[in-house]
């Protein structure tokens, strides 16, 4: 018996390499996945992947669908780690699950330059406006027509109105947009209340609109991080007294109070800007530092100008480095002159102009361009091929000559990315035209990037 149980263990062992398959253990490290279970789990794929095109690089949170196809793949990689379908399906996923958290760059200090230049003016423009307001402040205060203590106001049946008119007074509770009011067919704001008296600033003429279009353009031009609704400061000429309901909201429910109406002078906001009314400037009022703004921002200008032969590509990134770092004089370089032709358009341009102000601030910080499309919309072509191929000269000729101007279009896709690196919203398009073989001039300006 004892030299029969090597061959018993020899016989053993053969059944079990040889005669028995490896199918009835179940599946193996090496066997493969079942042709079915592969479709499935590509057909939900697939439908990730198509979204994944609509999105264009922007981040989406995963659906029913997409989060199938991934659990899916992943219980075939597990059971089936050694199929090549399997390892190809999930190679897929894993490029697509990373795909669907946006596309993303490396943000670089240069592409942030910009912000950091915001500050520095806004410290430089901060610094003159103290500085000016102390100047003018002292110059008026000095003076025998200041009312030294606004509050409480005169009280007007006890003084004269005669010795209260023209003098100047101070408001630190200047709360614009907040208290504004209409009565009496004008817009008033209001400071004060009812046990301390009324102030009544008109907002309607030439002496509020001069000082405050120059903050516009200060908030435009320099720092866009403004505080509308805040405290101010206005320094004001009291210029008659009237009778009205200080109430800003349309259903008044206070009675009407006497207040001493003010024409404003100027407007101080501490350590941001200082406006001045100046009737000689053209503009109505200056902000402190306007003469000198050029000759404080030139320096941190990256461009200054459009080259003639710039290139789509190339124009629509100026266009971003302009509002960057907020040269409206280039940005209008960059504009189809059809756009801007009357005050009226030139109005929406501004208007989009602060949009992309505040886009570029908030939203994203750095613009890539993708290569341009281009195409003749109007004229003859020469570099069209079928055009080429079936016209003689003469015939090229002609219908050169009969054309008109030759247009061109060029469409730039631009994608924006956030300070992050990650790719905000969709890419977008932007759309250029050149006549006759000119410059090429932004058409679509209002465009967000």
């Amino acid at each position: 018996m004892a030299c029969r149980r090597p061959a018993l263990v020899v016989c053993v062992l053969w059944l079990f390499l040889v005669v028995i398959p490896a199918s009835a253990f179940g599946a193996d490290a090496a066997s493969a996945a079942p042709k079915n279970e592969i479709s499935r789990a590509e057909f939900f794929l697939k439908k990730l992947e198509d979204r994944l095109a609509r999105f264009r690089g922007q981040s989406f949170r995963l659906g029913y669908e997409d989060q199938e196809a991934l659990n899916r793949i992943r219980a075939l990689k597990e059971t089936y780690p050694g199929d090549p379908a399997v390892e190809a399906l999930f190679r897929r996923g894993r490029a697509a699950l990373m795909k669907s958290k946006g596309d993303f760059i490396d943000i670089t200090p240069a592409m942030l330059a910009y912000r950091e230049n915001e500050q520095k003016l806004k410290s430089i423009f901060g610094r003159l406006a103290d500085e000016e307001w102390t100047r003018f402040a002292e110059s008026v205060l000095s003076g025998p027509t200041t009312i030294a203590k606004p509050f409480p106001a005169p009280d007007r049946e006890q003084v004269s109105i005669d010795g209260i008119l023209g003098r100047y007074v101070i408001l630190d509770d200047f709360q614009y947009p907040a208290n504004q009011f209409i009565d009496i067919g004008r817009g008033f704001v209001f400071a004060g209340s009812g046990a301390l008296g009324w102030y009544f600033v008109e907002i309607s003429g030439r002496s509020w609109l001069g000082p405050y279009e120059a903050l516009k353009r200060y908030r435009r031009l320099v720092n866009r991080d403004f505080p509308d609704g805040g405290k101010w400061t206005l320094l004001g000429r009291i210029s008659g007294i009237e009778l009205a309901i200080p109430q800003a909201e349309k259903v008044k429910t206070i009675a009407p109070r006497w207040g001493w109406v003010v024409e404003p002078v100027a407007i101080y906001i501490p350590g941001i800007a200082f406006a001045v009314c100046d009737e000689t400037s053209g503009t109505g009022g200056v902000f402190a530092g306007e003469e000198r703004m050029e000759e404080i921002k030139g320096p941190l200008y990256t461009v200054r100008s459009v080259p003639a032969d710039v290139t789509p590509e190339r124009l629509v990134e100026i266009l971003a480095t302009a509002v960057k770092e907020k040269n409206f004089d280039l940005f209008l370089d960059c504009i189809a002159p059809e756009r801007k032709r009357t005050p009226k358009e030139l109005s929406l341009v501004r208007y989009h102009w602060d949009l992309h102000l505040e886009r570029f601030a908030t939203l994203y910080v750095h613009v890539t361009t993708d290569e341009a499309t281009v195409e003749t919309i109007k004229g003859f072509d020469s570099g069209d091929a079928l055009e080429d191929f079936f016209l003689d000269d003469a015939q090229k000729e002609k219908v050169r000559e009969i054309s008109g101007t030759r247009v061109e279009r060029a469409t730039v896709v631009t994608r924006a990315w956030d300070e992050r690196g990650r790719q905000y919203g969709s890419p977008k398009p932007h759309v250029l035209v050149r006549r006759d073989g000119g410059r090429w001039h932004v058409a679509n300006f209002e465009q967000p990037f």
